[in-house]
């Protein structure tokens, strides 16, 4: 059992990425990736762990999103990337100021929704961390604002809702970029999560990311029905990309998605790797 999708403290996860790689063989996954929003900071950590678990695969990744041309908005997930990459450091450091300036902007309109919140305290709070929605969440659950992270999400910080702002992302062509020049593979990460992904759309945004150098699809994942599975091996086949799967687990802020597993269901084919090992190859010997 493979899972090449998966999140901890370094970015909007709860553990620690040097715990993942036990937690990993607890519950019997022979590979891991480690993906974190805009950040490889956990992934040395994780890899260092993962010398006293021999048994389990680690690697290093991570998850960027990106706009493209047509305006659609995609999350691609970069599998064995160098950590230590320049370019792809750089592009992180940009991502994060984008970050930090949509958080004052989403903390301006809570405090107008009277909910404020000291931006100050809550970085120092999460120092070391990428601080995003999650966390915004989770103090809104602390001052009292909201019950639960999931109430907090729904009412006031989910795309839509009132204190929801966008914040800048790097383009297709750049995401993609930086993530080969950094040796790793890019995968596009959950393509039918999106209310409004059709097949139909799901395909020309794949051809779309194609011409920038897509290198696979995340078809097994935790949201994805049997249907929207199905629909994502098709695509892979039609554009001849690799195919990935993962938990995307975040610990307890999605209490319900555990490593591995899911809901419960997941099951990401082991077979996967070899193909994936195979086309990252050309870039890590280029």
């Amino acid at each position: 059992m493979i899972d090449l999708h998966c999140h901890s403290t370094a970015s909007d996860g709860t553990v620690p990425p040097e715990e993942l790689p036990a937690m990993a063989r607890k519950v019997g996954l022979a590979v891991l990736a480690l993906t974190d929003h805009d950040t490889v900071s956990g992934v040395e950590a994780f890899l260092n762990a993962a010398k006293d678990v021999p048994d389990v695969r680690c690697i290093p990744g991570i998850e960027l999103a990106c706009r493209l041309e047509s305006g659609e908005h995609c999350h691609i997930v970069g599998l064995f990337v160098d950590y230590r990459n320049e370019t792809l450091r750089r592009l992180c450091d940009q991502i994060v100021e984008w970050r930090i300036d949509r958080n004052r902007n989403m903390l301006g309109k809570l405090s107008e929704l009277g909910m404020p919140i000291d931006y100050d305290v809550l970085q120092k709070r999460h120092e070391g961390t990428i601080v995003g929605r999650p966390h915004i969440a989770e103090e809104m659950v602390n001052l009292g604002y909201c019950k639960t992270i999931r109430d907090a999400f729904q009412r006031f910080i989910s795309r839509g809702r009132t204190a929801y702002c966008e914040r800048e992302v790097p383009d297709g062509p750049t995401c993609l970029q930086a993530i080969h020049d950094a040796g790793g593979l890019a995968v596009w990460a959950h393509p039918m999560t999106s209310s409004n992904r059709t097949q139909t759309k799901c395909l020309a945004i794949a051809t779309e990311l194609c011409q920038s150098g897509l290198d696979g699809i995340e078809a097994y994942y935790s949201e994805h029905s049997q249907t929207q599975q199905e629909n994502v091996l098709r695509i892979a086949a039609k554009l001849n990309l690799a195919v990935s799967g993962g938990s995307d687990f975040h610990g307890e802020h999605i209490p319900e998605i555990k490593l591995g597993v899911g809901y419960g269901g997941l099951r990401v084919p082991d077979a996967l790797l070899e193909e994936l090992d195979r086309r990252a190859k050309k870039y890590q010997n280029a």
